[in-house]
């Protein structure tokens, strides 16, 4: 079923993204040490209604983005929606298209990317925080009663973990059950993800699933064969052997202390 299906679901390459505020904050400012901080040049307009919803794209050294505060956030600090408390209204509604420069021969990585995002918001929006604990609906990884189902990577366990996915498919590679929860909470479910299944070790892991909604131009034989798959928590658990159970935790979130409209560019 998966060489049928994954055919349409995967439309997206990413690196990974830190699941809480302050470790994806240590992460680039420990980068930052030795590149670019924040952007040399930078871009800033509202975005025209037909734009989809948070792209990120990096071409060279130029990074452009199209995305709310909030969902720029969601990319700079690895937080979920819910994760981001107070605010005015229009950082979760107004979407803005972003092209910035480091300015820098060396292309910028990921992690350095993200904390000039962090910095770009501040400077241009004038962005201040603070974190707090809270008590939110989560969805903690666990091990199932099968016990895990995972293969061993085969990539270097010194490389960095990576993603493709897409309305109803997961691939994650040289990737630990962390890196996994990460992902999910990112790409797929409405609740941040918490790992507590206590695996050690990097692996390959795919996931399908029968997504809720269905790209449009789908055959009458593609719609079966999707029709056909389990949900995405009967995945998880049959293909894994893994589990997502929804509680209540408290988790780390990013309280809106101030928040302004960019100035002109």
């Amino acid at each position: 079923m998966k060489s049928i299906a994954l055919k349409w679901v995967y439309c997206g390459l990413v690196a990974l993204a830190s699941l809480w505020p302050m470790s994806a904050r240590a992460a680039g400012d420990e980068a930052a040490k030795d590149g670019p901080a924040k952007f040399a040049v930078a871009t800033i307009k509202p975005s025209t209604p037909d734009e989809p919803t948070l792209v990120v794209l990096i071409k060279g050294n130029r990074l452009t983005a199209t995305g709310t505060i909030v969902e720029l956030m969601k990319y700079a600090d690895g937080v979920h929606p819910s994760q981001v408390v107070g605010g005015p209204e229009w950082m979760r509604t107004m979407r803005f298209d972003i092209v910035a420069d480091p300015g820098t021969e060396k292309r910028p990585t990921s992690d350095e990317s993200k904390t000039m995002v962090q910095t770009l918001l501040e400077d241009r929006f004038h962005l201040t925080e603070h974190e707090e604990q809270r008590e939110l609906p989560v969805f903690v990884l666990v091990k199932a009663k099968s016990g895990p189902k995972l293969t061993a990577t085969k990539d270097k366990p010194e490389g960095l973990p990576w993603v493709s996915h897409g309305p109803g498919g997961l691939t994650a590679h040289n990737a630990s059950t962390t890196d996994l929860a990460k992902f999910l909470q990112r790409f797929v479910t409405d609740k941040p993800v918490v790992d507590q299944t206590g695996v050690a070790g990097r692996y390959d892991m795919d996931l399908e699933w029968a997504p809720d909604d269905l790209p449009s131009g789908m055959s009458a034989a593609m719609k079966e064969a999707v029709a056909a798959l389990p949900s995405l928590y009967t995945a998880i658990q049959e293909q894994l052997g893994l589990k997502l159970e929804a509680t209540k935790q408290r988790v780390p979130v990013m309280v809106i202390d101030h928040l302004e409209m960019p100035g002109e560019n």
